[in-house]
């Protein structure tokens, strides 16, 4: 190529980090802390305890040893995401033949070359950031598993089964006569409060759980008490719904499309998702190897490209080892609302 300092891995690493993502709720919204680590394994270490109140000593004491806090750790080797595309010499080089009406801009043939090449960084960027996204909706589940041909693993993230409910029957929120979802909610809200003494702030729903909660008969008596500041239900922002007892609701229905063409939710329709934002959910970053350079690249994404002469081609590569973790489970309630 005729820049290779354009196409140097440290060029594209920097601008890979640099590129704006997509949107991503779950990360922008709650894994919004990001480590990166200094090695390839990350420690997935759950927090139990943390309540205790420090003791109280005399004017002429020192200080008192407490013990450390509680934990449980699993020792996880960060997953690597690893696409590469490839761009045929005649999409970089090519121009309309003499005579036809063709303007580049100020820098011609490779000032397109280098957006091309952003574009293509862009998607690969994008790619991660989306798989990424998925691995944090599966830790809020309490269970990211993977398994493909290549490559299965498994990580249980020890979110107890009390903050799992599943509604039957005539709690479903569907029943508008029988369940009461405020009382859910502030069930949920004092589970979490109770176990780690944060306080829950968000929450993430499906369409059909927030179909069924802006329906109920109840949640609609609240809004008529709106002077008493009790309840507020409002549509507004995007994907935002209200705040209601002290929780803002959001609705996630965003999909992602699988390996064999498949559409899914990163979420299911009938789940409501109660975190405290404030708890310890962290994004961990693994260290990128890359044999060829002889580097192992401590930052969230690594980039590099390399050409081959017959057929003549630039391969482009990214790479990230990203690992989601809420260290404290209890900061999280996973509830199925709707059957």
């Amino acid at each position: 190529m005729a820049n290779d300092t354009l196409l140097h891995w440290r060029t594209l690493t920097a601008a890979i980090n640099e590129i704006p993502a997509a949107p991503s709720f779950l990360l922008d919204k709650v894994f919004t802390t990001r480590i990166q680590a200094l090695a390839e394994d990350i420690d997935v270490d759950v927090v139990v305890g943390g309540k205790r109140l420090a003791p109280f000593v005399s004017p002429v004491e020192g200080g008192i040893v407490v013990a450390q806090l509680g934990r449980k750790v699993q020792s996880v080797k960060a997953p690597r995401l690893r696409p590469k595309k490839v761009i045929a010499a005649n999409d970089l080089l090519s121009v309309r033949s003499a005579g036809t009406a063709l303007y580049l801009g100020e820098n011609g043939i490779d000032g397109y070359k280098n957006q091309r090449i952003a574009t293509e960084l862009a998607d690969l960027k994008n790619m991660i950031v989306r798989t990424s996204e998925w691995m944090a909706a599966r830790s809020l589940t309490g269970l990211l598993e993977v398994t493909q041909d290549n490559v299965a693993f498994q990580i249980d993230y020890n979110l107890p089964s009390g903050h799992k409910p599943v509604l039957t029957g005539t709690d479903l929120w569907t029943d508008t006569t029988n369940s009461d979802p405020i009382s859910d909610i502030l069930g949920w809200k004092r589970l979490i409060s109770g176990a780690t003494g944060y306080s829950a702030d968000v929450a993430i729903a499906g369409k059909d759980a927030v179909d069924a909660l802006l329906a109920h008969t109840k949640v609609r008596e609240m809004l008529n008490y709106r002077n008493f500041n009790v309840g507020e239900i409002s549509i507004g922002r995007s994907n935002y719904i209200g705040r209601l007892v002290g929780v803002d609701i959001y609705e996630y229905d965003a999909s992602y499309v699988d390996a064999s063409d498949t559409t899914h939710n990163f979420i299911p329709d009938s789940a409501f998702i109660m975190v405290a934002s404030d708890g310890p959910f962290r994004m961990h970053h693994a260290l990128v190897y890359d044999l060829d350079n002889g580097v192992a690249v401590a930052q969230p994404f690594f980039a590099k490209s390399w050409t081959e002469a017959d057929p003549s081609m630039l391969w482009l590569l990214a790479e990230s080892r990203p690992l989601p973790v809420p260290h404290w489970p209890e900061c999280v309630v996973f509830a199925t609302v709707t059957a």
